[in-house]
């Protein structure tokens, strides 16, 4: 019987569970002259500092470089 009970209790709890999060990371690229930043997704061969090939600085066409790497996490909607 308290096999059961168990059981029950587990199969319930199984179901009450917070929603899951999902971690996304982002990159922030910066203007060399420090006047334009914006975020976009991670990149698999992002690193800090990098110089962006294939992205300018549309204020003052410079180049871009990498400034940070970050995760944020997001709540999945059920």
């Amino acid at each position: 019987m308290f096999l059961i009970m168990s059981m029950i209790s587990n199969i319930l709890q199984q179901r009450e569970r917070k929603p899951k999060e999902k971690i996304v990371v982002y990159t922030v690229l910066s203007c060399i002259n420090n006047d334009y930043e914006e975020r976009r997704e991670f990149i698999p061969g992002d690193y800090v500092g990098k110089i962006v090939k294939d992205k300018r600085c549309p204020k003052d066409n410079s180049e871009l470089r990498i400034k940070a790497i970050y995760a944020e996490k997001q709540q999945i909607e059920r």
